[in-house]
């Protein structure tokens, strides 16, 4: 399953790997390879390090973009060490990443990451400004304002693609967004949401390279695309010969190309999704000094996240938006 040669430790962390399913195998093979690195520098293994230690490899080996992302490898981590002691080669049979808790977490976050995936309103006009075609600029509106999908197989931003001009109510400023299995839900939005709704829908030409000159030099311009009509879909592939609806693939190589436009390495259709609700609670907090429960699980329903189940989620909503607040609190709130 995993193919890096591992210097410290070679064998066991194989053991270790086989015994996960691929995908997990997989995962952890990245982060044991960067376990690996500093396992080589500090010229011990990892389960023999003390938690200071273990706290600066945390720091060091990985970009540690969220509490969450520092939790799972962690997770991944602690679990190896745990192995690792049930197979005997650990004489002190101590775990010293057992302690470690979601406030160790948040001292490890990699400050300036964190920032640069937060888009604030104001961030996603001007990106926005920056895109040349009317899809574009649609695809990051959409997930900002509460429109996405959900996280299972096949289901990436089925809102986003399965979205019609006939579920623009325009009178009452209201898109009806629809997901896979045909269950639908109403959101309110801004009269600059519809029209550029309308702009993506009648949009006929794409052009490539966000409207910009190519390195090619057997281009005198940038190549231009036809959008054909697919029934009344907002988002068609652009192909001369194609009359397609958009896929969760097409939307995912938008985002990568839209990274390299705007020098924002972060910015991904879930990243947005996150700042827009980071955004609302920052809103609200601004009117009344406060965020309560019910706004949290208010956030939770515009963005359908948890889907039924609000009641569930509203916590990390509110950890969300108090990691960034005490991060921006002197630039946002003054």
């Amino acid at each position: 399953m995993c193919h890096f040669e591992f210097k410290v430790d070679s064998e066991l962390k194989h053991d270790y790997l086989n015994e996960k399913v691929t995908a997990t195998g997989e995962s952890d093979s990245f982060i044991l390879r960067s376990v690996d690195e500093y396992e080589v520098t500090k010229g011990k293994s990892i389960y023999n390090m003390h938690r200071d230690e273990l706290n600066g490899m945390i720091a060091m080996q990985f970009n540690n973009p969220s509490v969450g992302a520092v939790t799972k490898n962690v997770s991944i981590i602690r679990t190896y060490i745990d192995f690792c002691i049930n197979k005997n080669v650990v004489t002190h049979r101590e775990n010293r990443l057992a302690t470690f808790t979601v406030e160790d977490a948040k001292n490890l976050v990699n400050q300036q990451v964190l920032l640069k995936k937060f888009i604030t309103r104001e961030q996603l006009k001007e990106y926005q400004r920056i895109i040349f075609n009317e899809q574009d600029k649609l695809i990051l509106e959409l997930p900002y304002i509460g429109g996405r999908g959900r996280t299972c197989d096949g289901c990436t931003s089925e809102e986003i693609i399965n979205l019609r001009m006939s579920d623009v109510d325009e009178e009452n400023k209201m898109i009806t967004l629809t997901q896979n299995d045909r269950k639908t839900r109403e959101l309110e939005v801004e009269t600059s949401t519809i029209e550029l709704i309308k702009d993506a829908y009648n949009q006929k030409i794409y052009v490539e390279n966000n409207g910009e000159m190519s390195n090619n030099l057997r281009l005198s311009k940038p190549r231009e695309i036809v959008i054909n009509r697919v029934e009344d879909y907002i988002l068609r592939i652009p192909s001369k010969d194609k009359f397609l609806k958009f896929t969760s693939n097409l939307i995912t190589s938008r985002m990568s190309r839209m990274q390299k436009y705007l020098d924002s390495p972060y910015l991904t259709i879930t990243t947005l999704y996150q700042s827009g609700m980071i955004q609302s609670a920052m809103d609200i907090y601004k009117e009344k000094c406060e965020v309560d429960k019910d706004d949290y699980k208010n956030i939770c329903i515009r963005y359908n996240y948890g889907e039924d189940v609000p009641e569930k989620y509203w916590h990390i909503v509110k950890g969300l938006f108090e990691q960034y607040k005490e991060l921006i609190n002197n630039t946002y709130f003054k």
